[in-house]
């Protein structure tokens, strides 16, 4: 089982040089735990569902067009800053960062956390 306390101390710890939040969702968008900066003045549930919709748009397009089985990170400029989707077991990792965070700096935060909870994820068995 999965502590929730637990889970967003540990996503928090991304929030450092310029990430502003974190977000672990399923993949229909349901937002399972979230941790935001003070400053981040967006949603943690819509943030959630927009970046779910996007993901499955991207993952089906891929499989359609590049014969790919599964897209395994998504990384997207945005009007406000920069965001990496990562996939840990059957849901989602996201790191939303600001405009001056480098791409590579979310990307290896992204991935570090995904390394982290893949092996409780898939003990809980989150679906």
């Amino acid at each position: 089982m999965l502590r929730p306390r637990a889970l967003t101390s540990l996503l928090s710890q991304a929030n450092t040089d310029g990430v502003q939040s974190t977000f672990l969702f399923k993949q229909d968008g349901t937002l399972l735990a979230h941790a935001s900066a003070p400053s981040c003045n967006g949603e943690p549930r819509v943030m959630s569902a927009i970046a779910s919709n996007i993901w499955a748009i991207y993952d089906k397009s891929g499989r359609a067009s590049l014969s790919e089985d599964s897209l395994e990170m998504l990384l997207l400029d945005c009007e406000e800053g920069r965001l990496v989707l990562v996939p840990v077991n059957r849901v989602l990792l996201a790191v939303l960062g600001g405009q001056g965070v480098g791409a590579g700096m979310l990307r290896a935060k992204g991935e570090a956390l995904a390394r982290i909870l893949e092996e409780p994820l898939s003990q809980a068995g989150v679906s």
